[in-house]
């Protein structure tokens, strides 16, 4: 096990990854270099990191039947005993709870609610990513949104346009991710569990993905024309241009490019390390 650890820690550096960059244009757009805010936002990264661990470990029994899935989830191929599985999770969610004291109840309730959601979504008995519609909800309002919400309201942030023009953006984002990687999975799903995708087909799904990204294209574009969205953000988008690009172009039963997704994620963090150094 401990030899393809790893594997574990960089199998969604595309997930964490973006959940730090998102993270992080919060805490730079208002001006807070804080140690308190960068706990908090390493805090909420690592959780990400977590919840999609736990995804993973309630995945490895479905995933295990197909051998590209299978590939990508480590507990498809490491064993480990639910009591195991429970105590390491206790352990990191005790330590991850720290930074949210800081906050009194408001970081309490907060955190609370960022538990609730990591196990409501992956583990039964409500596995919401199982439940035609609160699939995509869930992921559309917890996945890119809520990293941008924790600090934006604990740390008090007064709210400005960039925030009521960036969730959405995040919205509409986490939305395609969603439905792109239920397009991609449909085959697997169809046979093992039911998700939006496997209820409304294939080829709806893919055409949402095109609907949803071009909105969030249009919706991008405009507001850097207007200035809302500054300058320094402005290369985080056309980073990502090349995933838009694809999602438009490629046809419903072609996949998407997890190649091009973590390069995408790789260069963005490396961007948002020469923001850091600037800082």
């Amino acid at each position: 096990m401990i030899r393809t650890l790893p594997k574990l820690i960089t199998a969604h550096i595309d997930a964490w990854g973006t959940t730090f960059i998102i993270g992080a244009v919060c805490l730079w757009m208002h001006d807070d270099a804080s140690a308190a805010g960068w706990l908090l936002v390493i805090a909420v990264t690592v959780g990400y990191w977590l919840g999609f661990a736990v995804n993973d470990y309630h995945d490895a029994p479905f995933d295990a039947l197909d051998p590209r899935k299978g590939a990508r989830n480590f507990f498809a191929h490491v064993t480990l005993s639910p009591a195991r599985a429970r105590l390491i999770v206790a352990l990191i969610l005790l330590a991850l709870a720290l930074p949210f004291l800081n906050f009194g109840w408001r970081g309490l309730a907060v955190y609370g609610l960022a538990l609730l959601i990591l196990w409501a979504y992956s583990a039964p008995p409500l596995r919401l990513k199982s439940v035609p519609g609160f699939d995509v909800v869930t992921h559309a309002l917890f996945v890119q949104t809520f990293p941008y919400v924790i600090p934006l309201v604990l740390l008090d942030f007064a709210w400005l346009p960039f925030d009521y023009v960036i969730i959405p953006a995040f919205l509409l984002a986490s939305t395609a991710s969603q439905l792109e990687q239920q397009v991609r999975d449909y085959e697997v799903d169809r046979r093992t569990e039911r998700n939006f995708t496997t209820l409304v087909g294939r080829g709806t799904s893919a055409l949402l993905v095109k609907i949803v990204t071009t909105i969030l294209t249009l919706h991008l574009i405009i507001n850097i024309v207007s200035g809302i969205i500054p300058a320094q953000f402005v290369p985080f988008a056309l980073i990502s241009l090349p995933i838009a690009l694809h999602r438009l172009v490629r046809g419903a039963h072609q996949p998407r490019s997890e190649w091009l997704f973590r390069v995408t994620v790789v260069t963005a963090l490396g961007y948002a390390a020469i923001l850091l150094i600037r800082t």
